[in-house]
């Protein structure tokens, strides 16, 4: 804390933001370097808006869904977005990506490009579009979406329900190494 001031300083913010995405990121099996750079600034700024809404109740945690699922946008453009057959994730909402998805039937060249990055050629047409088809609903139907024209104010059951399904998707598709000390244990689930 800031002597004379009870505001948090700005390395105590970071800190706990820093603990906040590690934790979230220890309970799906990821390591930070893992993600891309972008994709890790929108973590950052997902646990920005947490802490927000926890330090001010009025608010909603429509913020908070956005940059999570701006985490995953990020991490579907910078990953599976850069082979060639997948390079529609790159751009689009999430809906759209998901419809991409469910209507592709992956060739060798692509399923063999995934299974090196260690991403689950299944996982990628199955699990991911539902996924993403929730992820995007979710967005759709509460104020997470649509220049905050306000459908349903994003709650705190909403919030955890996008920190789930990002968990979820950021597991299937962050690059997994091959070595025994890249990839955490699993913990919590």
């Amino acid at each position: 804390m800031k002597q004379g001031n009870m505001q948090p300083s700005s390395e105590e913010r970071q800190r706990w933001r820093d603990e906040y995405v590690n934790r979230f990121l220890n309970e799906v099996g990821l390591a930070r370097s893992r993600l891309a750079a972008s994709t890790q600034k929108c973590l950052n700024d997902w646990a920005r808006q947490v802490r927000l809404v926890q330090d001010q109740p009025s608010s909603n945690f429509g913020n908070a869904v956005i940059q999570v699922c701006r985490s995953v946008e990020s991490e579907l453009a910078a990953g599976l977005g850069s082979i060639h057959a997948l390079s529609f994730l790159r751009g689009g909402t999430l809906g759209q990506k998901a419809k991409g998805l469910e209507a592709m039937k992956l060739d060798d060249s692509t399923k063999q490009q995934l299974t090196s990055r260690g991403t689950k050629p299944g996982f990628v047409v199955s699990d991911l579009p539902k996924l993403l088809s929730s992820l995007a609903g979710l967005r759709s139907r509460t104020d997470a979406a649509h220049g905050n024209a306000e459908i349903q104010s994003a709650n705190e059951r909403d919030a955890a329900e996008a920190r789930r399904l990002a968990g979820r998707v950021l597991q299937g598709i962050a690059a997994h190494p091959k070595g025994p000390n890249e990839r955490l244990s699993r913990v919590h689930r």
